[in-house]
């Protein structure tokens, strides 16, 4: 017998990438970056240990203040969670519901459709053009909640500022939600919106720029309108979510914050590499500006030959859905880690 409530008996299940760790893995699979935390942070997380016996501040005035300081804006335009997913479903749980549906692109972050499921919210998906790229227009005085990962995922295509303006601009009664988990990998953030605009909602991460994927720590940025509203949501379902720990890495990465800029450098180059390597593999590569791309092999299939590299320890995903069952998003680790990959291609089709 089961106890569930009908209502949540079907929910979808997010579908995690492969979670080897260990010597002889290459984890290309789930965008985590290659590099460790500064040095910085383990310091500032084992100060926290013998203060455990304490609840963690309610407010996260310390990263709230720190974050402000690295972006140049109030600590009242600043909001926090346990990582972005959990923001994500605070904005969702503030700014729609089964009379106020989301319009997002077909092709997206796949959390966006459980997080929908699971509170009843309607969506209307606009499809990518035939090229994966976002139509702005489309978007454009629908009159809906609007949800744009940019860089988009898996694509790794972004928009531009001014089309990103518009989109915004053209809804002023329903939120705009550009999350921008992939931002620091080469595309252009849309904070100074903000500042123009009260209904537009940025959403950032510590996880792929900056190292603490582990620790769970995400962070919004917008209007004091719209981060009153998400804080009066988060007061309300999940008080204590971020703990001592992870307020005190994300301070301290924020202090140590060009080692990860660099780093992400490290990764574009890397990334470049392998875009180039694949094409020269015969592979179709999109431009992206995430820290991954989004590949299409050719003379053997998507999910083959995801096989054939796990076979050989290194991991990449695979969506098995429409449109997109022929490509593999590889995340991109260090330059040696896509040398082996470039290894390992050949070896698959005998080139080596």
């Amino acid at each position: 017998m089961s106890f569930l409530l009908k209502k949540h008996q079907n929910l979808p299940a997010y579908a995690p990438g492969d979670h080897a760790e260990g010597a002889g893995v290459i984890r290309l699979n789930t965008n985590e970056p290659p590099y460790p935390p500064s040095p910085g942070v383990a310091a500032a997380v084992a100060a926290e240990i013998s203060a455990l016996q304490y609840y963690n501040d309610p407010d996260c005035t310390q990263i709230r203040a720190a974050l402000a300081q690295r972006y140049g804006v109030s600590p009242a335009n600043v909001t926090v969670a346990n990582g972005s997913d959990e923001l994500l479903y605070f904005a969702f749980m503030s700014f729609a519901d089964e009379t106020h549906p989301i319009a997002l692109p077909d092709i997206t972050y796949s959390y966006y459709d459980l997080f929908t499921a699971a509170l009843n919210i309607p969506l209307v998906r606009i499809p990518l053009r035939g090229d994966f790229t976002i139509d702005p227009s489309a978007y454009c005085k629908i009159g809906k909640m609007i949800v744009i990962a940019n860089p988009n995922a898996p694509t790794g295509y972004a928009l531009g500022l001014d089309q990103i303006e518009d989109i915004v601009k053209s809804n002023p009664e329903n939120v705009v939600l550009i999350d921008e988990a992939y931002v620091d990998f080469g595309s252009k953030s849309a904070l100074g919106l903000t500042e123009r605009y009260e209904n537009l909602l940025i959403v950032r991460t510590f996880s792929k720029s900056r190292s603490l994927a582990g620790a769970r720590l995400g962070f919004g940025f917008g209007s004091e309108r719209v981060i009153a509203d998400i804080e009066r949501v988060r007061n309300a379902v999940n008080l204590y979510s971020v703990n001592r720990m992870t307020q005190a890495a994300g301070v301290a990465a924020l202090k140590e914050d060009d080692y990860y800029m660099e780093n992400c450098q490290r990764i574009i180059r890397a990334r470049e590499y392998t875009t180039r390597m694949l094409r020269q593999q015969g592979f179709e590569v999109l431009d992206s500006l995430g820290n991954f791309v989004f590949a299409k092999p050719s003379g053997m299939g998507a999910a083959a030959l995801k096989e054939q590299l796990a076979q050989r320890g290194i991991l990449v995903r695979h969506f098995n859905q429409p449109r997109i069952r022929d490509y593999l998003r590889i995340s991109i680790g260090t330059m040696e880690q896509m040398q082996a990959l470039d290894a390992a291609i050949e070896m698959i089709f005998g080139r080596a």
